[in-house]
This record gives structure tokens, C-alpha cells and sequence, in this order.
């Protein structure tokens, strides 16, 4: 009997519940009147007040009020404005400065068994050019004289030379064991003599001049024995020097008969070659000191002008010029010697004191001697030109004829490094 009723109650309770109107409010704020007459786990079916019946899904329903309150108002429900939906902003990244860069300071290394570079250097200083000019020039003079009516003259504590200014500059490769080196020198020098004649009156020859001798050298070497600390290198080369006197200053003078000028300029040029040995060694890796010792051999020419232009003092003040032109063709075999300290600084920049000695000995293969012959003299035959050159030939190649040239510089160099570098 009671389960009789409790069916009877489950079904009548819908009717009872929904007996009047409900209020169903919705979640985009509409709200809705009628009868709800059907309902599922997802959704309700209602009959409106005008007779529609809508079906609503659950999910918009926001509540449903089964009996309408007797003062509630209806909300007020603001209208929804979209809202632009904005793109995040980039955020820019922060800029970090790094941290300064110290840069350590390298040294090329200079090992034989590793080096690869290039050396520029400049080198200037003082040096002394002894020409054989001068010297070579009087004394076959005086020996001329014996066989020609001539006045002999006498070097009277000449030449005297003083240092002048002294270059060089060059570049050398280096590659391991290899090396090439190319460069040039020159180095001036100021000269004075005084020349006399023995007549009981004499004449003096007297001035200052310069004397210039300018070199230009290549020459290739390897090292036969090395270490990272040393290397003994033999080397073979060209040399190229070039010699000048210039003097146009000199005074001819006489007591109370002659008064003038001599005019005395020689050129010469000699090229051959240079067969040497070399030696370095390096202190650690900033100091390195370096010995050469090169033999040279050589040929060449000279040409030799010199004039007299003068004045007898006595009437009828006659003015004479005595000029004379001469030319020889030489060998010459001599040395060259250096020795070079260098410290390497860094980045490259190095600096030196270099000291150089030439001096290499002539021997004469030919020459033209002029004759000199009064106004009344007749002129010579071809023979007696080729017995006067020969003979005259002879005379000069009895005299000893030796130029030396030494400097010394200081100088700096800057490498091109190719190879391996080591921290200062």
C-alpha cells in the first residue's frame, strides 16, 4: 500500500512543481517566462507565455526560479563590448655590452725551425768612405812625371777624411730554415788634402770635397745548422757599389805667379759577387745578436777628369787650362764584415745597432792614359799612343789602390709575421 503511494506522489510531482510559470535567467543576461516542459541532462524544453516553445541548453542557463519573487528586480545587465585582443609585445632584447677585450701583446717567433716573416728596417748613422781616388791618382802623377816634363805632386798629410752621414735600409724573408735579403747603403764623407809641388816656389793644390760611395746588395742563405736558440747559415749574393768624388772647389796657388781653380771629378762602379757565412744567436726571445762575414769579388770602371784653370800673376797675366782625362777598368777582390745586436719589443717593432766594414783591393786590367804635349809639340803616331798606354799601363799597376768604407747605425724594423707567435 505505501509503495503504491509513493509511486503516485513521483508522478504527479512534475505537475506539482511546475504548476506555475518559471523564470529562467540565462547567462547573457536575457531572462525567459513559461512553462518548463520537458527536461534532460543537457538541456530544457519551455513553452514561452506567446506560445513558443524553445529548447535551451544547460550550459547557458545561468539559474531558473520556479515561482516568480515578488520584488526582485531584474538586473541590470551591462552590454558586453568586445575587446580587442592585443598582441603581446616584444619585448626587445636588452642590449649587454661585453666586457672590454684585452688584448695580449705577441711576438713573432724568430726560431729557425718555426719563423715565418718579413723584416723592414731603416738604419741611419755616421760612417767613413776612403775612396782609392785621390791617393791612386797622385802617386801616378808622380811617377808620370819621371818620364814627362811635368810637376810632381806630393799628398802633404792627405787626405784627411771626416764621418758624414750614413743610411741603409732593406728587407729580409724569412722562412724556416730559409732566408732572402735585399737592401742598399750609402755613406758620405767630407775630404780635405793639400797637394805640393817641390819647386823651390810651390805650388799647392788645397780644398774640401765630398766622397759618396752607395751600395746595393741581394743575397740568399740557409741554415746549415740550427737550433730554436741559434743558426750558422753560409750565403751567396750580388753586390752593386757605386764611388764618387766630386771636387770643384780646390785653390791652385803659387806665390806671386799662379792663381786658380782645380776641378777633380771621378765616378765609379763595381758589381760582382758575395760568398759568406753567418752566425745568430737569440737571448731569450727578445735580444738576438748576428755576425757576417762575406768575400767579395769584383770588376768595374773609374773615369777620371781633372783641369787646371789658372792665371799667371805676372803681366801679360796669361790664362792657362791643363785638362786630363783618364779611364781604368779594374778587379777588385775585398770583404765585408757586420755585427748586429737587436732587441724585438712588440707588435712587431724591433730596434738595432748594426756595424758595417768594406775595404776590398784593386787590380788594374786596363787603362787610357792622355799624353801631354806643349803647342809646339808635333802629334803622336799610333805607335808611340800604343807604346805610351802600355807603358803608363805598367806604372799604374805598381800602385796600391784600397778603398774601405765603415759605419754605424741605429735603426728600427717592423715584422710582418706569416707564422707562429708567442705572448709577450
Amino acid at each position: 500500500m505505501k509503495s503504491k503511494i509513493l509511486f503516485l506522489f513521483l508522478l504527479f510531482l512534475p505537475a506539482i512543481v511546475f504548476a506555475e510559470p518559471q523564470t529562467v535567467y540565462l547567462r547573457n543576461g536575457q531572462i525567459l517566462h513559461g512553462d518548463v516542459i520537458n527536461q534532460t541532462a543537457a538541456y530544457i524544453d519551455i513553452k514561452l507565455q506567446n506560445g513558443e516553445t524553445r529548447r535551451i541548453q544547460k550550459e547557458n542557463i545561468l539559474r531558473i526560479a520556479y515561482r516568480e519573487p515578488q520584488k526582485e528586480e531584474p538586473k541590470k545587465v551591462e552590454p558586453l563590448i568586445p575587446v580587442e585582443k592585443q598582441e603581446p609585445k616584444k619585448q626587445e632584447p636588452e642590449i649587454v655590452s661585453p666586457p672590454p677585450v684585452v688584448k695580449e701583446a705577441k711576438r713573432v717567433v724568430r726560431s729557425p725551425l718555426e719563423r715565418h716573416y718579413i723584416d723592414f728596417y731603416l738604419g741611419a748613422g755616421n760612417g767613413t768612405f776612403s775612396p782609392q781616388t785621390i791617393d791612386f791618382y797622385y802617386k801616378y802623377q808622380n811617377i808620370r812625371s819621371i818620364f814627362v816634363d811635368a810637376t810632381p805632386f806630393f799628398l802633404a798629410g792627405g787626405p784627411k777624411r771626416t764621418a758624414g752621414t750614413s743610411v741603409s735600409v732593406g728587407i729580409n724573408y724569412k722562412f724556416k730554415k730559409f732566408s732572402i735579403e735585399a737592401g742598399g747603403m750609402e755613406t758620405n764623407t767630407s775630404t780635405s788634402s793639400r797637394n805640393i809641388g817641390p819647386e823651390a816656389e810651390p805650388i799647392v793644390i788645397y780644398g774640401s770635397y765630398p766622397e759618396q760611395m752607395k751600395a746595393a746588395f741581394f743575397k740568399t742563405s740557409y741554415s746549415a745548422l740550427s737550433k730554436s736558440n741559434f743558426e750558422l747559415y753560409p750565403s751567396v749574393g750580388y753586390i752593386r757599389t757605386w764611388n764618387r768624388t766630386k771636387d770643384s772647389q780646390s785653390q791652385v796657388f803659387q806665390q806671386d805667379n799662379v792663381a786658380g781653380k782645380s776641378n777633380f771629378q771621378a765616378s765609379e762602379s763595381l758589381s760582382g759577387t758575395s760568398v759568406g757565412l753567418g752566425f745568430a744567436y737569440l737571448f731569450g726571445s727578445k735580444v738576438e745578436i748576428r755576425s757576417e762575414f762575406e768575400s767579395l769579388s769584383m770588376k768595374g770602371s773609374q773615369s777620371i777628369h781633372q783641369d787646371y784653370t789658372a792665371i799667371f800673376l805676372a803681366p801679360p797675366y796669361t790664362l792657362f787650362v791643363l785638362p786630363g782625362d783618364y779611364s781604368f777598368d779594374w778587379k777588385a777582390k775585398g770583404t765585408h764584415a757586420s755585427l748586429k745586436l737587436s732587441y724585438f719589443w712588440k707588435m712587431g717593432i724591433g730596434f738595432f745597432i748594426k756595424y758595417d766594414s768594406y775595404q776590398w783591393k784593386y787590380s788594374l786590367q786596363d787603362g787610357s792614359f792622355p799624353i801631354t804635349l806643349s803647342l809646339d809639340d808635333d802629334p803622336p803616331t799610333l805607335s808611340e799612343l800604343v807604346s805610351w798606354n802600355f807603358s803608363q799601363k805598367l806604372v799604374a799597376q805598381t800602385i796600391n789602390a784600397t778603398s774601405r768604407a765603415t759605419s754605424i747605425q741605429f735603426g728600427i724594423s717592423k715584422t710582418l709575421n706569416f707564422g707562429p707567435e708567442e705572448n709577450y
